[in-house]
This record gives C-alpha cells, sequence and structure tokens, in this order.
C-alpha cells in the first residue's frame, strides 16, 4: 500500500515536471517565433487586418488628451489628407499603448525644433540597433493590445466609479471558513454548509466581477507597464537613458498599486497551470475584488504618473514603428528646417523636391517651391487633389516622424488646415457652400491667432454659381495671401482666378494628353496656366455633332483673347 501511494506521488510529480518543462518550451518557442516575426516585419507593409471598434478605439486616446497639444489636425484635415491609411502604414507595432500613442503623434504635428531633433535621434537608433530593438518590441508583445475599449477610456472612467466596501466579501470568506471548519465536528452538515457558502460566494463573485471587470483589463495594462519598467531598468541601453530613468522614476510613485496585484490579474495572459489555480482561488475568496477595491484609491490618486508612463512607453514604441516605416519607402529625406527668425520663415516657405505619395503603388515625384501662395490648374483627374494630399502629407511626416516621402525637404514650422473634400451636413442643416465657408474661415482664425499656416484648398468654393464663386474665391485667396505667414495651395477650374490673382499666387498646372481616342496623365505638375481644353475636344471624341465641338471652341478662345463671354 504504502509502495502504491509512493508510485503515485512520483507519478504525479513526474507529471506536473513534464507540463512545467513543456511549458516552459511553449514559451521559449513562442518567444523565438516572436523574435523571428519581428524580424522579418521590420521595414515591411504591416499585413494587419483591423476591425472597426479596433479602429475606433485607437482613436480615442487622441480624443481625449488631445488638449494636450499645441495644435492637432482637425477631423477635416485628417480626413482631407487621407492620413489614417498613413497611420496603417505606419503602425507596425505590437501594443495598445504603442498604436494608440502613434495615432496621437501623428495628429499633433510639433514645431519645436529640439523635440523634432529627439525625435530624429531615437528613429535613427532604432533603424541601426536591431538586438535593442527586438529587446522592446518584445516587452510590447507581452503588453498585447486591447480590442474594443482604450485604456485611457478605462482611466478616465475609473475615477467616476465608485469606492466599494469590503465588508460583505470578507463575510462570505469568513462563512466558507467556518463551514469548512464545521466539517471536523459534524462533517454532514459541515460540508452542507459548505456547499451552500461556495456556492453563494461563487454567484456573488461574478455578479460583483461582471461590475468591474473591464477596469480589470486597464489594471492589467497598467501592472504590465510597471512590470515592464523593472525589466527594462535592468538592460544597460545609454541612449535611452533618459527615458529609463523616468520610468524607473514613476514605477516608484506608483508603487503600491503593484502590491497584491498580481491576486488580481497576472500581467501576461499565458494560461499556466499556477494562473488556472489562481483563478479557483480567486473565486473562492474574492481576493481579487478586495484587492481591486483597495487599489481602486490608488489608481485614482496616480492617474497622472500612469498617463506620463504611457506617454513613455507609447513615444518609445511610435519611434521604432516611425524607424520600420523608413524601411518601407523607396526613397526618404529627414526634413530640414528655416531659422525661425528668418524671412521667409516668418512669410511661410517650403521646398519639397521629388516628392510622392507613399500610398500609391506606383507614384510620380514631383517637386515645388513656394514663397507665396500656389495656385493649381488642370482637368479632373489630372492630378491636382493627389499633389495637394501629397503636399500635406509631406508636412505631417516631417513634424511629426521626421521621415517625408521626398529627396529633400526645407520648410519653416506650420500649423496645417485643409479644405478638400467637403460634404453636406444634413444633420445640421448645412449646406455644402455653408460647410465651405466654414472651413476657410478657421484658417483665417488661425492666422489671426498668430499661427504659420500652410493651407490646401481644392475647388474654393464650388457650392456657389460661377459669378459669385470667382469673385468670392479671388477675395478670399488674396486675403489668405495677404495675411503673410499663411501658404496656401488651391486647385482650382476657374482660370479666371489664374489672372485675377497673378500678383499673390504663382501659376501651375497639370497636362493631358488625348491619343486614339483615350485620355491620358503624366500627373507632372508645370509653371504656368493651364493651356490645353481638351474637355472640349472629349465631346468629339465621344461623338458630339462637331458643329457644336467647334462652336464651344471658338467661344472658349474668345473669353481668353476679351475677358468676356459673347452671348449666344
Amino acid at each position: 500500500m504504502i509502495i502504491t501511494e509512493h508510485k503515485m506521488l512520483l507519478f504525479f510529480c513526474g507529471c506536473l515536471l513534464i507540463l512545467m518543462i513543456q511549458f516552459a518550451r511553449n514559451q521559449k518557442r513562442e518567444k523565438e517565433q516572436f523574435l523571428e516575426k519581428a524580424k522579418k516585419n521590420f521595414g515591411k507593409l504591416p499585413e494587419r487586418e483591423y476591425a472597426v471598434e479596433e479602429l475606433e478605439r485607437i482613436s480615442h486616446y487622441f480624443k481625449n488628451y488631445h488638449n494636450k497639444a499645441e495644435f492637432f489636425l482637425d477631423d477635416l484635415t485628417w480626413n482631407d489628407l487621407g492620413m489614417e491609411d498613413i497611420f496603417l502604414m505606419v503602425n507596425q507595432t505590437y501594443s495598445s499603448i504603442g498604436e494608440d500613442y502613434l495615432y496621437w503623434l501623428l495628429r499633433t504635428p510639433i514645431t519645436d525644433k529640439k523635440e523634432l531633433s529627439e525625435r530624429e535621434r531615437l528613429i535613427s537608433y532604432f533603424q541601426e540597433h536591431e538586438k535593442e530593438r527586438l529587446l522592446l518590441q518584445q516587452i510590447y508583445h507581452q503588453l498585447g493590445r486591447m480590442k474594443k475599449h482604450s485604456i485611457s477610456d478605462y482611466l478616465l472612467r475609473i475615477k467616476k466609479l465608485p469606492e466599494q466596501k469590503n465588508w460583505h466579501h470578507y463575510a462570505i470568506l469568513a462563512a466558507e471558513v467556518f463551514s469548512f471548519s464545521l466539517i471536523f465536528i459534524n462533517s454532514a452538515i459541515g460540508v452542507f454548509c459548505l456547499l451552500v457558502s461556495c456556492g453563494y460566494g461563487v454567484v456573488d463573485y461574478y455578479k460583483e466581477k461582471g461590475k468591474v471587470e473591464p477596469y480589470f483589463v486597464c489594471l492589467r495594462q497598467v501592472t504590465g507597464m510597471l512590470c515592464a519598467a523593472d525589466k527594462l531598468a535592468e538592460v544597460d541601453i545609454k541612449e535611452l537613458g533618459d527615458y529609463l530613468a523616468r520610468l524607473k522614476q514613476l514605477r516608484k510613485e506608483c508603487n503600491r498599486i503593484l502590491r497584491g496585484s498580481g491576486l488580481i490579474v497576472t500581467p501576461h495572459m499565458s494560461g499556466s497551470i499556477g494562473e488556472v489555480f489562481l483563478d479557483y482561488v480567486r473565486m473562492l475568496t474574492h481576493i481579487d475584488l478586495i484587492q481591486f477595491n483597495r487599489i481602486l484609491k490608488e489608481i485614482k490618486e496616480k492617474e497622472e504618473s500612469i498617463c506620463q508612463i504611457m506617454e513613455v512607453y507609447g513615444f518609445l514604441e511610435s519611434m521604432i514603428a516611425a524607424a520600420s516605416f523608413r524601411g518601407l519607402l523607396s526613397m526618404y529625406c529627414v526634413p530640414e528646417y528655416l531659422s525661425e527668425n528668418s524671412k521667409e520663415a516668418k512669410k511661410g516657405f517650403l521646398s519639397i523636391i521629388d516628392m510622392y505619395h507613399p500610398g500609391i503603388e506606383k507614384p510620380v515625384a514631383n517637386s515645388i517651391q513656394a514663397k507665396k501662395g500656389i495656385l493649381i490648374t488642370g482637368s479632373n483627374a489630372s492630378g491636382k487633389s493627389t499633389f495637394l494630399k501629397t503636399v500635406g502629407i509631406c508636412c505631417v511626416l516631417a513634424q511629426t516622424i521626421m521621415t517625408v516621402p521626398a529627396k529633400s525637404y526645407l520648410a519653416c514650422l506650420f500649423h496645417l488646415y485643409s479644405s478638400m473634400a467637403i460634404k453636406d451636413n444634413l444633420s445640421l442643416q448645412e449646406s455644402y457652400y455653408l460647410a465651405e465657408i466654414k472651413a476657410l474661415k478657421r484658417v483665417l482664425d488661425a492666422r489671426k491667432r498668430g499661427e504659420i499656416v500652410l493651407c490646401l484648398i481644392d475647388e474654393v468654393l464650388r457650392g456657389t454659381n460661377t459669378i459669385e464663386r470667382i469673385a468670392a474665391s479671388a477675395q478670399v485667396l488674396r486675403q489668405l495671401a495677404a495675411e503673410g505667414g499663411t501658404l496656401c495651395f488651391a486647385a482650382t477650374h476657374d482660370l479666371e482666378l489664374t489672372y485675377m490673382l497673378g500678383r499673390w499666387y504663382k501659376n501651375y498646372h497639370f497636362e493631358e494628353e488625348i491619343n486614339e481616342g483615350d485620355i491620358q496623365f503624366d500627373y507632372l505638375i508645370r509653371e504656368g496656366q493651364a493651356v490645353t481644353r481638351n474637355a472640349i475636344r472629349l465631346l468629339s471624341l465621344l461623338g458630339y455633332p462637331e458643329e457644336l465641338v467647334e462652336s464651344a471652341e471658338k467661344t472658349a478662345e474668345e473669353f481668353v483673347e476679351k475677358g468676356e463671354w459673347r452671348c449666344l
């Protein structure tokens, strides 16, 4: 009998040892697989697919804390430029904290040269130091991603979460201990009482936990960051010394949060035997709920420190993502900036050579130098809108991640606004025209506040009749140029504006050719006004009467010569 018991004990210990060895092997294999994946994906286009709720969640950190920024891209400008697609190209991150901050960073272009220089230092460092980069990426991978909600949402909501008393949890625990003790006095009654008390405790556990469980996710992220800070403190990366020292100090400030937090959630959900066992302990003792109520107060008091930890973690992973983005680009440059005291910087200056749109598979590079406003003409689909978007994207990337898809970039530091894809707002009963003039008004207001503005306008005031559109457009564009400190790029079909605004704007245009009944674009910008009238030629190609086409050509020529339309 004794031998049998020994054999069973040895068998149990052997099985446990095998499971532990297998678990350790799995952990090692997962680590190796991740490192291989991170090496392979660096400098490549992210292949991740996003659920709708994930994209919404990513934007919440910005929505919750955008007021901390000196300036941010408003929704209109962000959407006009298609910056969400650019974000998805850059987002080679492995944690919610990292991608939330990266989105925030791309929406908040800065004008601090010292900070921009520091970003360039870090991005270059992560480009060149694979070992250190992988170390950080592994830590971010362990932090993981949240699906539907942002940790910033929980931190804001947790302020309003009332603190709960623990007396009823202690009462249930006391009842279970008493019932267990009763077994040694009267086994039948003791077992019955134990089953009743444990059953009630389990039901009450899930009821109470359901109310606060979403905040456990928040706590898991917070404790994960604190544990990661301990790991980073052990690593000697001199180039990150200031950031690691700051994390260490913030970690000390939040030390009470970490105490006992392992009883609530483990920093990394690995599914080990120990975690499964701990789940049963929590369910029977309510120890995680008791600890949560205690830690809740600490989280409220240390919210600012937690936010600062998120900023440091998010910033460093954003710099890693930016380094990866550089590897994705066929060509890029580090932007250069004019001195704030220079004459050009105060008036507005931008020079970009061979810039291209990073989201287009086979982009056409264009160059532009602007010391005053730029007026762009050309037919539909010739490249005007894409050119404006490319200018805006280059400006945003220059003042966020110091990476411009171009051969060279020299400019002053701008606040960027656009008015390109205006729509009717039926909910507010706003017409297209009203939405347009409101969008343009915010640009004028920005200049009055003393901002150096880069303004992108596609088809100014297209929502009204020809006479009023040209008259109002000319005055609005002139006002933008006359203000000084505003560099305006405007695309238009109204050739009249190219004559009226010659003093304030330099003219550029895009061309197309019609060969064998097909229209072809080269998407190259050229100096001067648009001279082709292929819109009329297309009428002939599509079978319109020759008499109609000839009359249209003659009418257009007469207008160019005389500056007025003849009666028909």
